[in-house]
């Protein structure tokens, strides 16, 4: 069998041009190199960061734990680990089960273990470094902190509250790439520290960057309070002039359309906190303050009077003609009235919050407007969109301008040209593949039918015309089975062979009478006949030309029986 394979191979290896042979073994090559390192690449697992920016102990400890579990992964540096893809989650939970990584750091888990037989000054130093430890964690978390130490100093207590040192503490911050600290997240960091260290306060924190630059000297915290306020009344700002800018960007989109106008604002805001009091009069309006009467009336004789106890009414009475009298009536009339008006007062006081605006100056470009008409309503738009108060010293500046957009419509070019190019690229990769691969398709096909007609060539028999063949009994008398063994035997049939010649034996032969030659019609079919049907076609044949009244005595039998 294997034999006969090679001979197959052999012949159709023959059978094959220059170029058809350069062009199989080029296959061949390719696909010994390529299908096993495709195979090595289909079973190498990817690999995908699971940490990074780690410190080297914390990658020492993770790399020790990840060998241990027998879970392969790869470095990258030293501050980075990659495992495989469908492992990240778990290794990076199974890590911090075990407190990995840690931030090169330790924490309260430093009391996880045995503590007995550990001594009081031993237990207080490792409580001061588990509280570091945590808070330098906790510090770290902020998003502009790449790295963070702390020192905490607690010193001894002393017998009386006077004689206390106070708790201090000192934080070495090292910011991210791009990023800075600002006053308030400092004081942020302070008031951290002070709330975590019993006995801790904010003005005792020290807070340094890698530069060296005191970010807060822990004694200022009036100059740190006012930084703050700094910042926060510059943002105010930012936000007031972005709000504003907004406002009156969205209104020239809607009316120009996008990029077609330019705004920048300013805003500038008042943070002087005024109390105003006002007192005012009004001559024009008075007011009742008070009214005196007095009205006395004496009537009747002195002897009738009694009086006011005193001395004033044992004294003698005047009579009308200016003389004194006792006996003479007495008559006394006064009358007093006094009335006090105010002239009316008005006082009010009045208290500013500041934050109050204290100028506007609002600047406007738009793209293309040459109607003056339009600019001064698109003016006049903008102004009371954004609240110009020219009272109040607000500037604002619409004007036309032509923009240039000779960089963008290169850019845009530029972009549609690249993704044309791109388009065109992959659409000849896939061209070419899809040739590729009918190329190969059919170049395997065709190798395939050659096979399949080699093989069908090498196992098929020629046989010899029926004129040819000499028997030494007569055909009518021997069966086709004793009849073809006696021929064989005789040498007077065919010998055939795989490469498909007919060898005939040169021994003369005595001529036999001629007899009728008998073929069954073959039936024409509408595809090629393949070689198993060509193979029963031949022996049918074969067979009509060595028996043909066998033949058609089954022929006969078989229209008998339908």
């Amino acid at each position: 069998m294997f034999a006969q394979f090679l001979q197959q191979l052999q012949k159709f290896w023959s059978g094959q041009s220059r170029s058809q042979r350069i062009v199989l073994v080029s296959l061949i090559i390719a696909a010994a190199v390529l299908i096993p390192i495709f195979i090595v690449w289909a079973s190498t697992p990817t690999y995908a960061v699971a940490f990074s920016g780690l410190s080297e102990a914390d990658a020492g400890a993770i790399v020790e734990s990840l060998t241990t579990s027998n879970i392969p992964y790869q470095l990258r540096g030293t501050n980075t680990i990659l495992v495989p893809s469908s492992q990240v989650y778990d290794v990076r939970l199974s890590m911090a089960n075990q407190g990995l990584p840690s931030g090169g750091t330790v924490g309260f888990e430093l009391f996880s273990g045995n503590t007995i037989g550990m001594t009081e000054f031993t237990q207080r130093v490792n409580y001061q470094r588990a509280l570091e430890g945590e808070l330098e964690r906790t510090i770290s978390s902020l998003n502009a902190i790449q790295a963070v130490r702390v020192h905490i100093v607690t010193p001894e207590r002393t017998l009386l509250a006077s004689d206390q040192a106070p708790t201090t503490a000192s934080v070495t911050v090292q910011e991210k790439a791009g990023q800075h600290i600002d006053a308030t997240q400092v004081q942020a960091i302070t008031h951290l520290l002070a709330s975590s260290v019993e006995g801790l306060k904010p003005e005792n924190v020290v807070v340094v960057d890698m530069n060296g630059n005191l970010l807060a000297s822990g004694q200022a915290s009036e100059e740190n309070l006012q930084l703050t306020k700094s910042d926060d009344r510059r943002m105010a700002e930012t936000l007031a002039s972005r709000d504003l800018k907004t406002k009156v960007q969205d209104i020239l989109d809607k009316a120009l359309g996008p990029n077609k106008s330019v705004v920048q604002a300013s805003v500038v805001l008042d943070w002087t906190q005024r109390e105003t009091t006002t007192q005012a009069f009004q001559p024009t309006e008075s007011a009742l303050r008070s009214v005196q009467t007095v009205t006395e009336v004496y009537t009747g004789t002195a002897d009738n009077l009694a009086g006011i106890p005193g001395a004033a009414t044992n004294l003698p009475q005047l009579s009308n003609t200016g003389t004194i009298s006792g006996t003479s009536p007495v008559l006394y009339a006064r009358r007093e009235n006094t009335s006090n008006y105010e002239i009316t007062e008005v006082n009010s006081k009045s208290v500013e919050t500041p934050g109050q605006v204290k100028r506007i100056s609002l600047s406007v470009l738009v793209d293309g407007v040459t109607d003056q008409a339009q600019l001064a309503s698109m003016r006049s738009v903008i102004s009371a969109a954004a609240g110009i108060d020219t009272l109040r010293g607000d500037t604002l500046a619409v004007e036309s301008l032509t923009f240039d957009r000779s960089y963008y419509d290169t850019q845009a070019a530029q972009l549609k040209s690249d993704e044309q190019t791109q388009l065109y690229i992959q659409i000849g990769l896939v061209a070419a593949g899809v040739l590729l691969l009918l190329l190969i398709l059919w170049y395997i096909m065709r190798l395939l039918s050659n096979l399949r007609l080699a093989s069908a060539e090498a196992w098929t028999p020629i046989l010899k015309p029926v004129s040819e063949l000499t028997a030494p009994t007569s055909a009518a008398a021997l069966p086709l089975g004793a009849r073809s063994a006696d021929s064989l035997a005789a040498g007077d049939m065919f010998s055939a062979t795989q490469t498909g010649k007919v060898e005939t034996m040169p021994e003369p032969k005595p001529q036999q009478p001629a007899r009728p030659e008998f073929k069954l019609p073959k039936v024409e079919v509408s595809q090629a006949p393949t070689a198993e049907q060509e193979q029963i076609q031949q022996a049918i044949d074969q067979l009509a030309e060595d028996d043909p009244a066998a033949l058609a005595d089954v022929i006969q039998m078989w229209l008998k029986e339908s």
